[in-house]
């Protein structure tokens, strides 16, 4: 089964000459395939198990191309009827023969799945959308085994020693169950979400938004005053489905836009948990759009939305009404059903230095500019020198510091090139040229974005990873430590906290400090030793943690106290201390002396008796490679 980039929900194609269940008796040196009793029609996914007391009897769950998937859910459990259809198939004889016993095949391309209990080969389960469970051998099936946790089943175990108890694994994650699925329990702590776009609002203890494969989409915040750290109750679901891209009016943190797949769009109200759908609508005209549909807030207007389908539209009203300021900026227009949609806009945006200036790129390698507000548009798919026109383009990003520079990412994985493509262009994308340098192969690019303080820096997010450029895209490097080989889906920098915000599809949202990454200019780097720029720092009253539940996951908090980031060129002795107003020294910090960038906390207590200090500045001097280096920091009362 292949799914293209324009497959949608089924894709057309899922089926293969040789597919089919095959045997070996001689540890897989031969293989011959099995045909009694099975279809005798183009088959596709198959699963299979193998009943552990005889290995002589195997269920099987087949599907062929007269099978209905017509439904999400696929076909429902039925009795036999023809071979030819798929369905639930019986051997008693190590396959040389089989009985179809049901009609059920739930979306076998997705899914294909079944086990059979280890104590008892009557008792079955098939994973689809929703569990279906049989207690006489396939007859007939129950689909609420899985009442109560996520749909979307896909893995399965049954404990050998104990068949009451089954671990199941879904797009909700894992669940366990000791009562044979009369009752489940969710794992919580695993951090395994998926997220897809990510936003912020600009309060000072911020909060995250970001859409989820599977899971809708949520917001927590950046940090909490809880020692345990930041729980999974300390998040809010916004909205339901799928989740994607996020955005929150800078001047309107009581505000969310958020979508589900295909274009659906919402306006969410935190104050009284409202949601408008706010999908564009245009009497008499069908539009097209992507499973993740582009979602932009003018950084002119924060009542200003573009949004983009197979077109691009604008509301200056935050979505209340639409006007369409472009015209099918795709290469296709096919029915519009079910099991195919594609030619769908995937990245929108708009230059900050100049309103009107837009970049759309879509899922079939087109690439356009208006620099009118989207009077006229200009082609630019033609000016990606030696590039397959079978591309997707995954993010455009205007440069903050010239008008004429504008980022773009393609990925062609689903064109079975799994290389990095990344173009930066400073013609207002009338001439493009490969930045993707040294970053590694395998890894197609998701994201890319520019440092509104340093020029040079750019940020990076590719299914291998999060990587970071100092000098504008000639080079490129990991930014690794803490944070897994993940593929990174959005990346942002908050204007304010300057913290670099991370979305992984896998290991959900991290935070890092980029501070002393925008300070580290090539004049800095040249320097035998710095000290980055504080923060202030503020005391804090004492409290108790508060206890996450068993099984939960807890994110943590920004270290407290005042983080300290220095950077040597070469190995050196360093001495890292603080000291007050009248140059006496409060405490003395562990600090290595290795040659890079490194950090340290000061918890805001005085060395000599572990008290903490009085609100007011202080001084952090660094001695290293012959120098003596200082800054300041403030602290604040609680």
């Amino acid at each position: 089964m292949r799914r293209d980039g324009f497959s949608g929900g089924n894709p057309e194609k899922q089926f293969g000459p040789k597919a089919g269940l095959y045997r070996s008796q001689d540890g897989g040196k031969k293989w011959s395939k099995l045909t009694k009793g099975l279809p005798q029609r183009p088959m596709g996914r198959c699963g299979i198990d193998v009943w552990r007391k005889d290995p002589s009897v195997l269920y099987a769950v087949v599907q062929t191309d007269r099978t209905d998937i017509r439904t999400v859910p696929g076909q429902k459990a039925a009795p036999p009827g023809q071979a030819d259809t798929g369905g639930i198939f019986k051997s008693t004889d190590r396959g040389d023969s089989w009985v179809k016993v049901n009609e059920l095949c739930p979306r076998p391309f997705y899914f294909g799945q079944i086990r059979i209990d280890p104590g008892d080969d009557n008792r079955l389960w098939v994973l689809g959308i929703p569990l279906f469970t049989s207690a006489d051998g396939g007859k007939t099936f129950r689909s609420d085994a899985g009442k109560g946790i996520h749909v979307d089943h896909h893995d399965l175990w049954i404990n050998p020693a104990n068949p009451r108890h089954v671990i199941i694994a879904n797009d909700g994650g894992l669940y366990y169950s000791r009562t044979q699925a009369q009752s489940w329990t969710a794992v919580k702590n695993l951090p395994i979400s998926q997220f897809y776009g990510i936003a912020v609002d600009m309060q000072s203890a911020y909060r995250i938004y970001g859409g989820l494969q599977d899971n809708g989409s949520w917001g927590g915040p950046n940090r909490t005053d809880n020692p345990a750290g930041i729980l999974n109750r300390d998040w809010t679901r916004v909205l339901g489905f799928d989740g994607f891209f996020c955005q929150v009016p800078p001047d309107d943190p009581s505000i969310v836009y958020a979508e589900g797949q295909y274009g659906r769009l919402h306006r969410i109200d935190l104050r009284n948990r409202r949601s408008a759908q706010i999908r564009p609508n245009v009497p008499n005209e069908t539009f097209r759009y992507n499973w993740s549909a582009p979602l932009l807030i003018s950084p002119h207007d924060s009542r200003t939305l573009y949004y983009g389908g197979n077109v691009v539209f604008k509301s200056a009203d935050r979505g209340t009404s639409w006007k369409r300021i472009s015209d099918d900026l795709t290469r296709g227009k096919p029915n519009v059903t079910f099991r195919s949609t594609g030619h769908t806009l995937t990245a929108l945006t708009e230059s900050p230095l100049k309103a009107g200036l837009l970049y759309a790129g879509s899922d079939d390698g087109k690439v356009w500019v208006t620099r009118d507000g989207g009077k006229e548009w200009a082609d630019l798919s033609d000016g990606i020198a030696r590039l397959p026109q079978a591309r997707w383009i995954t993010r455009l990003e205007c440069s903050p510091h010239d008008e004429g520079t504008v980022f773009l990412a393609i990925s062609r994985h689903r064109n079975d090139d799994r290389e990095p493509y990344l173009y930066k262009s400073d013609d207002y994308g009338q001439t493009w040229k490969s930045i993707a340098s040294d970053l590694p192969s395998g890894g197609p690019v998701h994201v890319i974005r520019t440092d509104a303080r340093n020029k040079e820096l750019l940020y990076v997010g590719t299914e291998l990873g999060l990587y970071v450029s100092f000098n504008a895209g000639t080079s490129w490097q990991r930014l690794g430590q803490g944070l897994p080989r993940v593929p990174v889906h959005d990346v942002l920098v908050h204007p304010k906290a300057r913290d670099l915000v991370v979305a992984t599809h896998g290991r959900g949202i991290y935070v890092l400090d980029a501070m002393p990454l925008q300070e580290l200019t090539a004049k800095v780097r040249a320097e035998k030793a710095h000290v980055f720029e504080l923060r202030g720092a503020a005391l804090k009253k004492a409290r108790q943690p508060d206890p996450p539940p068993s099984r939960t996951y807890a994110g943590s908090n920004p270290p407290d106290g005042a983080v300290i980031h220095y950077l040597l060129r070469d190995k050196s002795d360093v001495t890292l201390e603080v000291v007050d107003g009248e140059g006496n020294q409060v405490a003395k910090l562990a600090a290595p002396g290795e040659a890079g960038l490194h950090r340290a906390v000061w918890d805001l207590r005085k060395a000599s008796d572990k008290t903490a200090v009085a609100a007011g500045e202080y001084v952090v001097r660094l001695t290293a490679a012959g120098t003596t280096l200082e800054r300041k920091v403030k602290v604040t009362g609680p």
